[in-house]
């Protein structure tokens, strides 16, 4: 029972955490003096909204593998000793995570612009052109899903997993 309150306390801390810091860099990103207020842009909120499922997929891999450990820390019962480390650690494991994805996610937005000479994208959607926003929402789905895996790679290391109790995991022969 502790376990999954920590689970769903870090779920929905960093979730919520994940979701104001997208929000306000995509709201810098998007918002100008000319065209459509940001408030009243459903171009812009395709792209926020498409922002933020890309930045759920590619903390969620992250978020497992924090999962994981604390219940092998339980299994093994020492929950309440390492807890603190594991939770410090997993914290900043998933804040690179959010850090280095939304990297990726503005690079490739950046990408994608300069591909397609003579368009755009990021002033047709401060204009309010929904077009764009669905190419560029879904580009940001897109690139979450691919680089997903090979995010988690990159930060796997930075989780302490602990060793496996005798009989679980692969065997060695």
């Amino acid at each position: 029972m502790a376990a999954g309150a920590v689970k769903l306390f870090i779920g929905i801390g960093l979730g919520g955490l994940g979701v104001v810091v997208a929000w306000k860099l995509l709201s810098r990103l998007l918002s100008s003096n000319e065209g459509v207020p940001l408030e009243e842009n459903p171009a812009a909120g395709v792209v926020h909204a498409s922002a933020l499922v890309s930045l759920g997929l590619l903390v969620r891999q992250v978020l497992a593998a924090l999962y994981d450990t604390i219940d092998l820390f339980l299994l093994r019962g020492e929950f309440l000793t390492t807890l603190p480390r594991v939770l410090l650690l997993g914290g900043i494991h998933i804040g690179l995570a959010l850090a280095l994805g939304g990297t990726l996610l503005a690079l490739g937005v950046w990408i994608f612009n300069r591909l397609t000479p003579g368009i755009d994208e990021v002033a047709a959607v401060r204009a309010g052109k929904v077009g764009p926003a669905l190419v560029l929402g879904a580009i940001l789905i897109t690139l979450a899903l691919l680089a997903a895996p090979g995010l988690e790679a990159i930060l796997s290391g930075l989780v302490p997993y602990p060793q496996l109790p005798e009989g679980v995991g692969a065997t060695s022969s």
